[in-house]
C-alpha cells in the first residue's frame, strides 16, 4: 500500500478572533490524522469537513489546509460539534452542536457566527440536506429516535424554524441521508428486525414532507413511499452515504464484533413495483473495507472518504443505559478516530490511503475533553454525598495538568490518574450480624426483613429469588432456572442444588417445531427448556428453612411487588427496549412489558397483575402446583396451542438435584464451584491453580502491574478446552484431570513470560448453540451471616428476556436454553430429551482453614454471558492477591479473554477491557503481543454484574459488594 504524500504537522495555536482557533503548519509528520469523525465532502470536491476533536474543521482531501470553520460569539463557552453536512451551495454547513444543554442544529458559513435552528425537546443530531434547502435529521425524544424535517430559509424573521415529521413508527430511525436528488432519504431502522439489529431502509422523501404538514407515512401510500428494506443482515447498519448519481449506497456495518464498509445497489422504482415493500435483499452488496468506518462519496463518485469508528461493543449484556453521552474521541487503541480515502468501489481495501498529519489541540479543547469525561463519570456515579465531594476535589487537583497537556497521550496519562483515583461508586455496607447482596434494591430489603424477622439464610434467599422475578423479570423469574451454593457452619464442604432446566421430551434434532435451517429457535415458546426455579427453591425450602416462615410468607412480598408496581430504574426498560422486536412477536408478552405500547421508561411505575397472580397460586398450592397441578395444565395448554413443546408429563418429572461443587486451590485458600452440568466451575479453578505459580506479591493489581497482568490473561488462555462437560445423567464427563495441581504446574509452564501465545486450535465445536454469542439475562445474590452460613445463587433465562414469550394470563417469561445445546448428530454434548442445560452460571466460595475448621472467606457470583467467569476470576484476584475488601474488589477494572473474532482460523486472541487501566500498562503489554479492545467509556464500570460477600474470620464482621454496573445493592440486618 502507497504511504501518501507526506503532510505538514497541524498544531492548533490560540487565536483571539471571535473565540476561534488557527491551525499552522509545522515539522511534516505522517502520523494518522487523530480523534476525527464525522466526514463530509463538499460538493466541489475541493474540500471535506470533519469533527476533529469535537471541532468542525475543513480542508483539503488530503488534510492540507485546516481552518476550523465556525467562530461562536466571544465568551460562549467551547461546544462540542458534531455531524458536519455541507449546504447544496458549498458555502454553508448544518451541524449538531451541544453547548451544555444538549445537541441542537445550527447553520454557519466558514468564520461566522452559527444560527441555531432547533430549540425543541430531546436532541437533534445528523443533518442531511435536500437539493431544496431543507434539512431532514434525526431527534431523540426521552429513548426513541425519529427522523423530522425543517426548512432552514422558510421560517418568518426571529423566529425559530418551523420542525415537521418525516417518520412516525414505534422504531427507531435515525442516520438520514437524502439522495442527491432530493427524492428519497436513506436511513436506520429497526422496524421489522426480529434480530434486534439495525437495517437501512430508503423511502419516498415527499413534497409534502414539510412543516408545515407533519408527514407521516400513511397506509394509503403505495408500498415505495412508506419505505422499503435495503439490507437484512444480522449485523447492525449504520452511516448510509449516498453515490452522486444516487444509484448506490455505502455503508457502516458490524456483525459478531467485526466491522466493515460496503456499498450496495439501491433499488429504481421500476424495480421496487415488482417485489414487495419490506422484502430486503435482492441485490449484492460489495465489500470495500474490512473495518467499520462512516463513508462519505466524493462529489465525482471515485474516492470514498472513510472516518473510521472504533470496534463495536458486544451485543446487549444487560448493562443499562444511565447516561447516553458519547465520549470524546480519544483513548482509542485501535484504528478508531481516524481518516482515509478508498477509491470506490474496489476489492476489499485497495488503493487506500491514510491521510496523514497529527494535531496538538490548545488547552481549551483539551480541557473540554476532561471534562465531559469528568462529567459523565459525576452523573453515573458520584452525585452525592462524600464521593461526590471527592470526585469535585479530583477535577481541581487534575484539570490543570489536562489543560497543560500537550499531546492526546499526555491528556490521557492525566485522565488515566483521574481513574486510577475514582472514589468507590458504592459506598461499602458491613455488618456483624448478616448481609443480603442481590441485583435489586427492593429484593434485598425483602431478603433482610425475612432475617431481621428471625428468618434463616436460606428463608432469606427464598424470598430474594421470587422477589427478583418481579423486579428483574428480564433476568430471571419462575420461568428459568439455577444453581445454589451452600454452605452452613460446621459442613464439611458446601453443597450445590441444582435446579437447571431440562430439554422437554420432545426435544429432538428431528422436531421442526424446534430445529429449522440447521438451527435450534432462539426465541418464543418452542425455545423454552422447563424450568426449575419453583422446584429449586421449593427444596431448599423444605430441606434448609428455619421452619419460622411458612412457603406463603416468604413469596407474600413478590406478590406485593407484583400487583402493587415498584418504580423502575433503568435496568428493565433498557432490557425491553433492546428486546421490543422479538416481544412484539408475542401479543401476550406485548401486553405484560409493552404497557401502551411501548418499554416502559425510568422513573415509572410497573406493575404485573398477571404475575401476582401466578405467584398466589404458587402460595396457596405450593411448588405442585407448577409442575402437577393447575399452572402446569396452563402451561401445558398453552404450549401446545402456540407452538412450544412442554407438555404436563415433561413438568411432572422434573427433579433438584444435589450435588458436590469441584474444587480446588489458590493462594492456600480452598475454592468451591459449579460442577457439571455447567463447566464454568471447573474452568474458574484450573485458571486460578494455573495462575497459583505465579509469585504472589502483596497488592499486586492488575492496573499496577504489566507482569501479573500478563500472567492472569495468560493462564486463562493456557487452560484446556472443557470439552467434555453436559449434563452427567446422560454424558460421561470429565473434569477430574483440570483440577489437579500437577496439571496446572504444566500449563503454567507453557507461559511464555514474554510473549503473549495464541489459542490452540479448538475445531470440536460439534455444532455448539448461539448460546456462547449471546448476551445471558442472569442474575446473581448472596445471603451470609456472621456465623459463617451463606447461601450464592446465580439463576437465568438464558438472554436478557428470555424466550420473549408470556403464557396467555402468567406474567413471566420463559427461559430460552434451548438454543444452547449442540447440534451435531453424534457429537458430546447434542441435544437428547431431558437433558439439563450447560449454562455459564459461577456461584463460587473461597474459603480459609480456621483451626482445622472450613470457614468462608469470600462468597461470590455474577452475570453477564462470557463475563460471568471472568468477573468472578477478576474479583478474586482482587481480593486474594490485591488485598482489596469486597466492594473495591466488585469495582476493580474488569478483563475478558476470548477469540479475536476477525481471525478467520479463531486462534489470535482478543482482550476485551473496561478502559479503567492505564495507557503505560497497556503499551508495556502491547509489547508482549497483547491486542486489546476497549469496552465502554473511560473510567466506566461496564460489564458483569455481581454480588459478593466478604467474611472476616477474625473480627466477624461480613461486607457486601454490589456492583455499580447494573442495579445491585447491598443491605445489612440487625436480627431481633
Amino acid at each position: 500500500m502507497s504511504a501518501g504524500p507526506r503532510l505538514g504537522r497541524l498544531v492548533l495555536l490560540g487565536g483571539a478572533l471571535a473565540g476561534a482557533w488557527h491551525l499552522g503548519v509545522r515539522a511534516q509528520d505522517d502520523r494518522p490524522l487523530a480523534a476525527v469523525r464525522d466526514a463530509a465532502w463538499a460538493p466541489s470536491g475541493g474540500r471535506i469537513a470533519v469533527s476533529l476533536l469535537d471541532q468542525i474543521w475543513t480542508m483539503t482531501p488530503d488534510g492540507r489546509d485546516p481552518r476550523p470553520f465556525v467562530a461562536w460569539p466571544r465568551g460562549t463557552a467551547p461546544a462540542v460539534e458534531r455531524d458536519p453536512a455541507w449546504a447544496p451551495d458549498g458555502r454553508r454547513l448544518a451541524f449538531a452542536a451541544d453547548v451544555g444543554d444538549g445537541f441542537d442544529l445550527y447553520v454557519a458559513e466558514e468564520g461566522l457566527a452559527p444560527r441555531r435552528l432547533t430549540i425543541a425537546p430531546g436532541e437533534e443530531r445528523q443533518p442531511s440536506w435536500t437539493p431544496d434547502g431543507r434539512l431532514v435529521f434525526a431527534q431523540r425524544v426521552r429513548d426513541q429516535w425519529g427522523l423530522m424535517i425543517v426548512n432552514v430559509d422558510g421560517s418568518a424573521p426571529g423566529l425559530p424554524p418551523q420542525i415537521g415529521t418525516v417518520i412516525d413508527t414505534p422504531a427507531d430511525e435515525r442516520d438520514p441521508a437524502v439522495s442527491p436528488d432530493g427524492s428519497r432519504v436513506a436511513y436506520v431502522s429497526s422496524q421489522e428486525d426480529d434480530r434486534g439489529a439495525d437495517d437501512i431502509w430508503v423511502r419516498a422523501l415527499q413534497p409534502d414532507d414539510r412543516p408545515e404538514g407533519r408527514g407521516e407515512p400513511s397506509a394509503s401510500r403505495p408500498p415505495d413511499e412508506r419505505g422499503w428494506r435495503v439490507t437484512a443482515t444480522r449485523g447492525r447498519e449504520s452511516a448510509p452515504a449516498w453515490s452522486p448519481d444516487g444509484s448506490r449506497l455505502a455503508y457502516a456495518s458490524a456483525a459478531d464484533g467485526t466491522g466493515a464498509v460496503w456499498v450496495t445497489p439501491v433499488p429504481t422504482a421500476e424495480a421496487l413495483a415488482e417485489r414487495r415493500a419490506s422484502s430486503g435483499g435482492g441485490d449484492t452488496a460489495i465489500l470495500v473495507s474490512r473495518w467499520r468506518s462512516q463513508p462519505a462519496w466524493s462529489p465525482d463518485g471515485r474516492t470514498l472518504l472513510l472516518a473510521d469508528l472504533p470496534d463495536e461493543l458486544p451485543a446487549y449484556n444487560g448493562n443499562p443505559s444511565r447516561v447516553p453521552a458519547e465520549p470524546p474521541p480519544l483513548f482509542e487503541r485501535g484504528r478508531g478516530f481516524t481518516l482515509r480515502t478508498i477509491p470506490a468501489p474496489l476489492p476489499p481495501d485497495a488503493g487506500a490511503q491514510r491521510i496523514t498529519g497529527a494535531i496538538a489541540p490548545d488547552a481549551t479543547r483539551f480541557g473540554l475533553a476532561f471534562d465531559r469525561t469528568w462529567a459523565l463519570l459525576r452523573d453515573l456515579y458520584y452525585q452525592a454525598g462524600a464521593s461526590a465531594a471527592a470526585w469535585d476535589l479530583l477535577k481541581l487537583q487534575l484539570r490543570p495538568q489536562a489543560v497543560a497537556a500537550r499531546t492526546a497521550a499526555e491528556l490521557e496519562r492525566v485522565v488515566d490518574d483521574l481513574v486510577a483515583r475514582q472514589p468507590l461508586a458504592r459506598t461499602p455496607v458491613t455488618s456483624s450480624d448478616a448481609l443480603v447482596v442481590s441485583g435489586h434494591r427492593l429484593a434485598s430489603e425483602v431478603g433482610a426483613r425475612v432475617l431481621a424477622q428471625g428468618g434463616n439464610i436460606v428463608d432469606a434467599a427464598i424470598a430474594v429469588s421470587f422477589a427478583l422475578g418481579v423486579v428483574e423479570p428480564d433476568a430471571s423469574g419462575i420461568g428459568g432456572d439455577g444453581m445454589a451454593l451452600l454452605f452452613l457452619n460446621g459442613m464439611r464442604e458446601p453443597v450445590v442444588i441444582d435446579y437447571k432446566d431440562q430439554s422437554p421430551i420432545h426435544a429432538t434434532l428431528t422436531n421442526a417445531a424446534i430445529f429449522r435451517d440447521g438451527r435450534l429457535v432462539g426465541d418464543g415458546p418452542a425455545a423454552a427448556n422447563i424450568p426449575g426455579m419453583v422446584a429449586g427453591m421449593d427444596h431448599l425450602y423444605r430441606r434448609y428453612g428455619s421452619g419460622r416462615f411458612t412457603w406463603a410468607q416468604l413469596i407474600a412480598p413478590a406478590v406485593e411487588l407484583a400487583a402493587d408496581g415498584y418504580e423502575l430504574d433503568e435496568a428493565l426498560p433498557t432490557t425491553l427496549r433492546e428486546g421490543r422486536a422479538r416481544l412484539d412477536r408475542w401479543p401476550e408478552a406485548a401486553r405484560v412489558y409493552l404497557p401502551g405500547g411501548r418499554p416502559p421508561r425510568a422513573g415509572e411505575r410497573f406493575a404485573n397483575p398477571d404475575y401476582a397472580a401466578t405467584l398466589r397460586t404458587i402460595a396457596s398450592e405450593g411448588a405442585e402446583s407448577f409442575y402437577r397441578g393447575s399452572l402446569a395444565r396452563r402451561i401445558a395448554a398453552d404450549m401446545e396451542a402456540n407452538g412450544g413443546i412442554i407438555g404436563l408429563e415433561d413438568l411432572a418429572q422434573y427433579q433438584v438435584i444435589e450435588r458436590a461443587p469441584v474444587s480446588g486451590r489458590y493462594r492456600g485458600l480452598q475454592v468451591f464451584g459449579a460442577p457439571p452440568p455447567v463447566s464454568t466451575g471447573t474452568a474458574l479453578i484450573e485458571t486460578l491453580q494455573i495462575l497459583d505459580h505465579y509469585p504472589r506479591v502483596a497488592g499486586t493489581s492488575g492496573t499496577g502491574s504489566a507482569d501479573y497482568l500478563h500472567h492472569a490473561i495468560e493462564a486463562w488462555k493456557a487452560r484446556d478446552p472443557l470439552r467434555r462437560v453436559a449434563d452427567p445423567a446422560l454424558w460421561p464427563v470429565e473434569v477430574a484431570p483440570h483440577l489437579e495441581p500437577a496439571h496446572a504446574a504444566t500449563l503454567f509452564g507453557r507461559i511464555d513470560p514474554a510473549h503473549a501465545l495464541p489459542f490452540a486450535d479448538d475445531t470440536d465445536s460439534g455444532g455448539q448453540g448461539q448460546g456462547d454469542r449471546i448476551g445471558r439475562g442472569t442474575t446473581a445474590f448472596a445471603v451470609g451471616d456472621a456465623a459463617g452460613n451463606v447461601i450464592v445463587i446465580t439463576q437465568t433465562l438464558s438472554t436478557w428476556g428470555g424466550n420473549f414469550y408470556v403464557s396467555k394470563g402468567l406474567g413471566f417469561l420463559y427461559n430460552n436454553h434451548l438454543r444452547g445445546y449442540r447440534t451435531v448428530r453424534g457429537a458430546y454434548g447434542q441435544l437428547l430429551p431431558l437433558m439439563r442445560s450447560s449454562s455459564t452460571s459461577a456461584p463460587t466460595l473461597v474459603c480459609e482453614d480456621v483451626n482445622g475448621t472450613l470457614k468462608p472467606r469470600l462468597a461470590l457470583g455474577a452475570a453477564g454471558n462470557a463475563w460471568i467467569t471472568a468477573s468472578v476470576y477478576g474479583i478474586i484476584l482482587a481480593h486474594v492477591d490485591g488485598g482489596l475488601g469486597a466492594q473495591a474488589a466488585v469495582e476493580a477494572p474488569r478483563f475478558l479473554v476470548g477469540r479475536d473474532p476477525a481471525d478467520p482460523a479463531g486462534t489470535r486472541p482478543r482482550v476485551q477491557i473496561e478502559d479503567r487501566f492505564p495507557a503505560p500498562l497497556l503499551d508495556a503489554l502491547a509489547s508482549r503481543g497483547h491486542h486489546f479492545q476497549k469496552i465502554g467509556r473511560k473510567g466506566e464500570l461496564r460489564y458483569g454484574y455481581a454480588s459478593a460477600l466478604q467474611f472476616d474470620a477474625t473480627t466477624g464482621r461480613l461486607e457486601a459488594g454490589a456492583d455499580p454496573r447494573r442495579s445491585h445493592f447491598a443491605v445489612a440486618v440487625k436480627r431481633q
